[in-house]
């Protein structure tokens, strides 16, 4: 159990790693094919399908900013049962946007992970706003 647990631990890095240096296909491929992405309470909606969630991303997170960095934290695995897991991973989110404004943005990961094909990655990622969304100015 502990090498799925650092294989899923991994596998938040390897998200916010490619996301943050615009990898775009890397951090898609964190998601199963019929993965879901639901950033319904921040506002952008529900996201079903690997090529949904590609759309998003390169569409609207990535197409809006010049610069982020996801800050991971508290990542607690709950339950790991043969190929499938949940959890939760905390993360600040630190972005410069294209118009040059800043925000900060600190969330919480509520995940369901799935080992598919001998890799971790995650069949659901519900994103919950942890602490009041801030515009940074200056």
């Amino acid at each position: 159990m502990s090498d799925a647990r650092a294989e899923i631990q991994d596998l938040n890095s390897r998200y916010a790693i490619a996301f943050d240096s615009g990898q775009l296909d890397e951090s898609v491929g964190c998601w199963v094919e019929d993965g879901v992405l639901d950033e319904s309470e921040t506002g952008f909606g529900l996201f079903e399908g690997r090529e949904a969630i590609r759309a998003f991303f390169r569409d609207t997170l990535m197409a809006n900013s010049t610069h982020v960095v996801h800050m991971m934290f508290n990542h607690l695995i709950t339950s790991i049962e043969g190929d499938h897991g949940e959890g939760r991973v905390n993360c600040l989110v630190e972005i410069v946007k294209t118009d040059g404004s800043r925000s900060r943005a600190h969330v919480t990961y509520n995940d369901r992970y799935i080992r598919a094909e001998g890799e971790w990655k995650f069949a659901s990622r519900v994103i919950t706003s942890a602490f009041p969304h801030t515009v940074l100015t200056g």
